[in-house]
């Protein structure tokens, strides 16, 4: 008989990510400032050395992330019913990701034009304020990402599903416009996740918007989302590495050294890499590792999904690592 898959329920927006890779570009930075910007000539014409496509959005990320590690994954989203869309959903089932809760609206499929130059990209994002809903009655895991609109509905949902016995494992993972636009919804759902996963920016607004860099200790910031509610938390922070307070103890594991191609999905594969260790079992620096090999093997290729690490491979590069 053959073993049931773990199945964790993946829920956020989906885009259609197309690549421009360009030559290069004039890069501006302030004095004694950490502070860049990237500027074109007005009107005028930009080469490109390269184009590539690819589906994004961190659900989606992160269902492909978790299908390739042998665990079972269903999308709870929703895209445009136009070709693209149409495009979307059969990249995701030919990758084996459970489309039965992705849903097809009138509005055009959310998309993003990432530009890549020296190891480094600009995002423009366009994204519709779709409704997600999550309509099940039992999950044995969550990984709850940006949903790009409002996410009152959605997250009452989710509550209710955790207070039922037994509950699902939660992992959060809000995005941007949450963070701006829906800040006293992520402290309600804080209460109810298992693991708070997020960059330590994205901590700082949690905590409090206003807050630069230089004005908290990363112990501090893991200290006051614990205080908030979250069981578990795991911040982190590019090449410095990632952050954790799990099960009382305060942990650290650096960066993944590789050679840099583009950035893009870095963090939805640590998160996958993460829950992966969760889910099979092993030790909570090892779930970490697992997050951060993953995390390296995305930034070595262009695109969000492109280098996810199957399960042999990421236990590969953990033993070999550590």
């Amino acid at each position: 008989m053959t073993a049931k898959l773990s199945s964790v329920h993946c829920i956020g927006h989906v885009t259609l990510d197309t690549f421009f890779e360009l030559d290069g570009a004039d890069i501006t930075c302030d004095l004694g400032s950490k502070e860049c910007k990237v500027s074109f000539g007005f009107g005028a014409k930009v080469p490109v050395k390269n184009v590539r496509y690819g589906v994004g959005g961190g659900a989606s990320n992160v269902a492909v992330g978790l299908r390739k590690l042998g665990i079972q994954t269903y999308l709870h989203s929703a895209v445009g019913n136009d070709p693209k869309g149409i495009d979307i959903k059969n990249e995701l089932d030919q990758l084996g990701v459970d489309l039965t809760h992705l849903k097809a609206d009138g509005f055009p499929t959310d998309q993003s034009a990432i530009l890549s130059y020296f190891k480094e990209r600009t995002i423009f994002t366009y994204s519709q304020d779709r409704k997600i809903s999550f309509n099940v009655d039992f999950a044995e895991y969550i990984f709850l990402s940006s949903v790009g609109g409002d996410v009152s509905d959605l997250y009452k949902q989710v509550i209710m599903l955790a207070k039922k016995t037994p509950s699902p494992i939660l992992f959060l993972n809000p995005g941007s416009k949450e963070l701006k636009n829906s800040r006293n919804n992520i402290l309600d759902i804080i209460n109810y996740t298992d693991y708070l996963i997020c960059n330590l920016e994205e901590a700082r607004m949690i905590v409090d918007p206003s807050l630069s860099k230089t004005q908290i200790e990363i112990t501090d910031l893991l200290d006051i989302l614990i205080q908030k509610g979250a069981d578990n938390v795991v911040l982190t922070d590019g090449i410095n590495g990632s952050f954790a307070h799990i099960g009382g103890q305060f942990l650290v594991v650096p960066a993944h050294e590789v050679e840099v191609v583009e950035k893009t999905g870095a963090g939805d594969a640590f998160a996958t890499g993460f829950i992966s260790g969760i889910i099979h079992g092993v030790s909570a620096l090892d779930a970490m590792r697992r997050g951060a090999v993953n995390s390296a093997g995305v930034i070595t290729k262009l695109g969000a999904q492109n280098g996810l690490l199957d399960l042999s491979e990421m236990e590969s590069k953990v033993r070999s690592w550590s």
